[in-house]
């Protein structure tokens, strides 16, 4: 599933909750989405950390090898 659909379901949840009290079954499922958006959020945030270079470089702009 992707995110834009996890987050509609969580909003639409959300939604209903400002207008009654949600049934337990409703609670439940709100639960899964929200803990699905956090799995799915920390996978992309690590393979996002996972592709960053550090580079370093000497004061003429030249890449310098850190081994």
């Amino acid at each position: 599933m992707e995110m834009r659909n996890i987050i509609s379901e969580i909003n639409r949840y959300t939604s209903i909750s400002r207008e009654r009290e949600l049934t337990n079954t409703e609670k439940n499922e709100r639960n899964t989405y929200r803990k699905l958006y956090l799995k799915k959020f920390r996978e992309n945030f690590r393979n996002h950390l996972d592709n960053i270079k550090v580079v370093y470089m000497d004061e003429n702009g030249n890449e310098i090898n850190p081994n």
